[in-house]
């Protein structure tokens, strides 16, 4: 049987925090065993119980994953220290299966051969080169208080002390702006939007609950510091210098 998956398992119940570390699932092991067993351990995990041998060995059903004397065989398999190099073996054995078996169903049901390709990039772009582990994490932070560290000035908000407070708009980040209905959410979320804009960045806008016209019409009297209830109906309410304004507006330019 399938001996890098022993290991991984068996490091498994070993340094049980890899199991929230690890980016293997337990549909990607080959064995039938396998797969069951990290799935009862991924379980234990979730509601707080320990995976270790001891732990594992109480289970009512403990038969079915070969009994204690495997149990015991998988933990003697153990090595934390390649345990990344086990990820990485382990996930190369099950692109292999997978292309083997795509193959095998595109010759069973006379696959077009686009979309043959298109099923095997999905299973070749299966990597790990996206993942940090927790014990990289950990690392790539652990000098941090004795060196100095980039600055990035980010996308400002348009507002000097939220700028200040925040460091403006950082990639990476999700910024969420919350308030109760009425309050001026959208209104504050375009005002960053043009600010950002204005930056140099280029800010995206998708709306649900407001149509193109009503949001383009807001960013208008937003840019031009007219009144936006005139903007409903800007040929009857607005005066003849204000309809200037308007469409003296950057984006007329």
């Amino acid at each position: 049987m399938n001996i890098a998956e022993k290991a991984f398992l068996g490091s498994l119940m070993q340094a049980e925090y890899l199991l929230k570390d690890t980016v293997i699932q337990p549909e990607q092991l080959e064995s039938t065993r396998h797969k069951e067993l990290m799935r009862r351990m991924v379980k234990q995990n979730r509601v707080g119980k320990n995976v270790d041998l001891v732990s594992l060995t109480t289970l009512p059903d403990l038969d079915s994953y070969g009994g204690m004397s495997y149990l015991s065989e998988l933990e003697s398999y153990a090595d934390v220290e390649k345990f990344e190099g086990l990820e990485k073996l382990i996930l190369e054995l099950w692109k292999e299966r997978e292309k083997r078996n795509i193959l095998n169903v595109a010759a069973m049901n006379d696959w077009e051969i686009a979309r043959v390709i298109t099923e095997l990039d999905k299973i070749n772009h299966a990597k790990m080169d996206d993942h940090t582990s927790l014990e990289q994490a950990l690392l790539n932070i652990y000098e941090a208080p004795w060196e100095d560290q980039p600055f990035s000035k980010g996308a400002t908000t348009g507002i000097k002390q939220l700028d200040d407070i925040t460091g403006g708009f950082q990639n990476g980040e999700v910024t969420i702006i919350a308030a109760r209905p009425s309050m001026g959410k959208t209104d504050v979320m375009l005002h960053f939007a043009k600010m950002s804009g204005w930056s140099g960045y280029l800010p995206l806008i998708f709306s649900l609950e407001m149509p193109e016209k009503l949001i383009t019409s807001r960013l208008i009297a937003s840019t031009g510091s007219i009144n936006r209830r005139k903007m409903r109906d800007p040929k009857r309410m607005l005066d003849g210098e204000s309809k200037e304004e308007m469409v003296r507006c950057d984006w007329f330019a």
